[in-house]
């Protein structure tokens, strides 16, 4: 009896191992430690900005819009009409000898840095309501996640200006706005939109400076200036904050349009 049972008693033993229902269970552990492999990987990636290796090429970059018309209809059509939608505001990164590298654009919901087709960031823009921490200025947020990855807050009292991350806990440089005689001076005369400029320092060390542009008889505009110790995360935070500039001080108008839409969508 025992030598009739042994074969049966392994041929069901052998059927429970490769049955359906093993099968299946093998096929989704497999499956589940590859999308940990997957997430694992991708992950950061999609947390984290990409460098632009660009930046590293210039020692100074100019920040300016394309066209003013732009700019002048969206505010009229928001004067006259109360008409917070408008057509993209275009802006444009250029060297010292004017060749355009990177392109802005400003729309009702977002300002984006693109090289060519490319998105490399986008920034959202926060109510300027004060809290206990100090104002938000605007998001840093990766292009395809739509994740915020950096934001830049005015303090309270000082007005310098920390970056915030959300993906780590690294320090970073704190952004100190400053004034001089001649700032106030050529601001007085109307050849400048203001008399700040805005240094980034870590440890005493000035590493770039977003300041207004000098040159009389053009739009309002920006200009940055970095050393060659500022590295291409941080060069690409400082083209992040004239970003901000842009909005928030240059074309300061477009602020009260895009946080009037924000009251009106929510």
């Amino acid at each position: 009896m025992d030598l009739t049972r042994k074969p049966h008693q392994s041929r069901n033993s052998l059927a429970s191992v490769h049955s359906p229902s093993n099968r299946r269970q093998s096929i989704s552990a497999q499956i589940s430690r590859s999308a940990r492999r997957f997430s694992a990987a991708v992950a950061p990636q999609l947390t984290k900005l990409e460098p632009l290796p660009m930046l590293q090429n210039y020692s100074l970059l100019n920040f300016r819009i394309v066209d003013i018309k732009q700019f002048n209809t969206a505010i009229e059509q928001y004067a006259v009409h109360g008409c917070v939608q408008f057509e993209p505001i275009e802006f444009e990164i250029t060297t010292n000898s004017d060749q355009r590298i990177l392109k802005i654009l400003l729309t009702p919901d977002e300002m984006t840095l693109n090289d060519g087709v490319r998105k490399i960031l986008t920034l959202s823009f926060h109510d300027s309501n004060n809290d206990d921490n100090g104002t938000p200025m605007s998001q840093v947020k990766h292009p395809l996640t739509g994740l915020k990855v950096f934001e830049f807050i005015e303090l309270p009292l000082t007005n310098v200006v920390q970056i915030f991350s959300s993906i780590d806990s690294c320090e970073r440089c704190l952004i100190y706005p400053e004034t001089n005689i001649w700032l106030r001076m050529l601001n007085t005369c109307g050849c400048f939109f203001t008399n700040t400029q805005w240094h980034f320092k870590k440890e005493g060390i000035v590493y770039a400076t977003v300041r207004p542009n000098g040159k009389v008889l053009k739009e309002n505009s920006l200009r940055v200036e970095w050393t060659e110790q500022c590295n291409n995360d941080l060069r690409l935070l400082v083209v992040a904050f004239a970003m901000t500039l842009l909005v928030r001080e240059a074309f300061s108008a477009l602020i009260h349009i895009l946080r009037e839409r924000r009251i009106r969508k929510s």
